[in-house]
């Protein structure tokens, strides 16, 4: 869930002391760093939060659903660093510092599908590590669901492909084929569909 972006703040506390950070901190992309229950333990970048074996961060993954109820799938840009041309979520990212869950929700699914969604409903929450080579996904991660209104104008940069599918269809092509999936997209559709049935 590696995305550039981040508005970073001027002053971050460290170790316990309050610091400015300069211009070129700044430019940087700053993640909250989070215990198991979510608690804020502060602010580190996003290389860090994902080198060797990282540090838990604040991250969300949404199902977005078309109005015959079929969810929409994104296949990951080769540009990706973690999880590249992998089958993963509608849409997910990482919550930035004053944010909330739903809101980074809805800011990604502009940059990622180009779609304006009115409304997110958080539903279960997780932690999961995942390595991949010399980086790795360390999460409190949220799942969120909301409604796709109009026609989805995907990021290039973001998604190389997408497609709509049925829970069922989804839950058979999984459970034949995890391999195409990311770690966090399988770990929140078990989660949710056993919560939630089809």
């Amino acid at each position: 869930m590696e995305h550039g972006g981040a508005p970073a703040p001027e002053t971050v506390y460290y170790a316990g002391r309050k610091e400015r950070l300069t211009v070129q901190q700044q430019q940087v992309e700053w993640l909250v760093l989070v215990d198991d229950n979510d608690k804020e333990l502060g602010i580190d970048t996003r290389e860090n939060c994902h080198k060797g074996m990282g540090r838990r961060h604040r991250a969300f993954v949404v199902f977005l659903y078309d109005k015959d109820g079929r969810m929409l799938l994104q296949r990951r840009s080769m540009k990706k660093k973690l999880w590249p041309a992998y089958w993963d979520v509608s849409v997910t990212s990482h919550v930035y510092k004053g944010e909330t869950y739903e809101g980074a929700g809805i800011r990604r699914s502009m940059q990622e599908l180009g779609v304006e969604v009115k409304k997110l409903d958080r539903k279960l929450d997780y932690t999961y590590f995942a390595k991949f080579g010399d980086y790795c996904e360390n999460e409190f991660c949220v799942l969120l669901t909301g409604k796709l209104e109009g026609t989805p104008n995907p990021n290039p940069d973001e998604i190389m492909e997408m497609r709509y599918v049925t829970m069922d269809d989804l839950a058979a092509d999984m459970s034949k084929s995890p391999d195409r999936y990311t770690p966090w997209f399988k770990i929140a559709f078990d989660k949710y569909t056993r919560q939630k049935p089809r």
